[in-house]
């Protein structure tokens, strides 16, 4: 119960912050282009919490359900307007005026994940050292030349300081399907140039986890560590604490979680015998690894985190933090829109859509992790709702601004016929996404 508390706040905290973030956008530009913004409110449904400012007509609310926001502006569309208010009317406005307020929402989603990805380089990160600790057999990276040891010290010129620092930028060459050069330097002290050519790759596959993963490489693994037992799942039953350490499954030794996680998948159900290190002392513990699916195949699983990395925390100073957070923004937005295009040509499987439950799931983990990780958690949701409002359909941003591109190149407004069936689109079109994205969190609940 704990656990879904925690989700639960952490998911409403990460939409009231995003979703503030948007309203004050048009809010701010509403007010600066001269419109009387008549009501803010963050949330839907009965307000629980309302209140207005002295020598302020903006009236201030929170829902009950915090699942979005609006600004209300007066609009003459909307009911008559006095005659000495007509200077203050949203639908009055030049076209640019009206262009502006309706993009400043999806504008202040950028800046803020500009704000909070630098926030969260300048705070920083537990990280694994450049080291490649992994190469799985006949991969690309062993084929391109990779070995164990290697110290990756540039990624197509660019410095490298920690393993997770250019994954979003690989990611983007990895969509590009292009040519990637590597300069690493080996276990004798020398560099040596590796080429990695991502238009061999299956572009069906990049999407679930970090590129070097797919390219075939890894940090050295942490070690096999007992991290915070699932409470009721066979790790937690057996008595696994936190802090323990497993030497050996059924006498075959363990070196680390690689192996750990690779002798505990192979026992579905099987009991098992688990030589355990404690305080010093040793013991044996019997496990028995539930049973889960996994694409298909019988896998056990005990119910344990995979330990952080251990060694080292990746920060940068204020000044280098603003140019990597714009440039990690840029390449978050050109990535996720991307996937987005890859997901509409059938290009990208719609499994990959997220809704409400898994955004939760998420939010709840990035903030029992840190700050750190809460923050680029927030970037990317922040962004993703930025571009989801940019798409030209009816009822978000992006269908009104498609409306004003009408009349800047036509020289008048859509009609009221025209807007009434595109509102009909629009709420029809959302209406299929969130019945997709819903149906993808519950396929992945079970």
């Amino acid at each position: 119960m704990e656990g879904i508390t925690y989700t639960v706040l952490a998911f409403t905290l990460a939409i009231v912050i995003l979703v503030g973030v948007h309203e004050f956008g048009h809010f701010w530009v509403a007010r600066k282009c001269g419109v009387k913004v008549l009501k803010f409110s963050i949330g839907f449904g009965k307000p629980i919490l309302t209140w207005r400012r002295e020598n302020d007509p903006t009236e201030y609310s929170i829902g009950m359900i915090p699942l979005g926001g609006y600004v209300k502006m007066l609009d003459e569309r909307e009911g008559p307007i006095p005659e000495h208010e007509r200077n203050l009317e949203f639908n009055g406005k030049s076209l640019i005026a009206r262009s502006l307020i309706v993009f400043a929402g999806p504008a202040f989603n950028f800046l803020f994940a500009v704000l909070a990805i630098w926030l969260a380089l300048m705070i920083g990160n537990r990280d694994y050292p450049p080291v490649v600790g992994q190469i799985l057999e006949q991969s690309v990276a062993e084929q391109a030349g990779f070995q164990l040891g290697d110290r990756l010290v540039q990624v197509d010129g660019r410095p490298v300081k920690a393993w997770r620092q250019h994954q979003l930028y690989l990611m983007n060459r990895a969509m590009q399907g292009r040519q990637t050069v590597f300069m690493v330097e080996t276990s004798g002290s020398d560099v040596k140039e590796i080429v990695v050519d991502f238009g061999l790759f299956d572009q069906q596959g990049i999407v679930g986890q970090p590129i070097t993963s797919i390219m075939g490489i890894g940090p050295p693994p942490p070690p096999a560590r007992i991290l915070d037992p699932v409470p009721g799942m066979p790790a937690d039953r057996a008595g696994l604490v936190s802090g323990d350490i497993i030497t050996a499954v059924d006498s075959e030794k363990i070196n680390d979680w690689i192996d750990l996680a690779s002798q505990v998948a192979k026992r579905p159900g099987e009991r098992a015998v688990l030589t355990v290190e404690r305080d010093d002392g040793e013991l044996e513990v019997t496990i028995v690894p539930d049973i889960v699916d996994a694409n298909g195949v019988r896998q056990g699983r005990i119910g344990i985190y995979r330990p952080e990395p251990e060694g080292m925390i990746f920060r940068l100073g204020p000044v280098e933090s603003i140019l990597q957070s714009v440039e990690q923004s840029y390449l978050l937005t050109v990535v996720t829109l991307k996937s987005i295009g890859r997901m509409i040509t059938a290009q990208m499987s719609s499994e990959n859509l997220s809704g409400p439950i898994t955004i939760a799931r998420v939010a709840g983990r990035t903030a029992e992790n840190g700050l750190t990780e809460f923050l680029s958690f927030l970037a990317l949701i922040s962004i993703s709702l930025g571009l989801l409002n940019l798409l030209p359909i009816p009822v978000l941003d992006g269908g009104h601004l498609m409306y004003f591109l009408y009349e800047g190149i036509t020289g008048r407004k859509p009609s009221d016929e025209a807007m009434l069936i595109g509102q009909k689109i629009g709420i029809s079109a959302i209406v299929v996404l969130t019945i997709l994205a819903f149906y993808n969190d519950i396929m992945r609940l079970f």
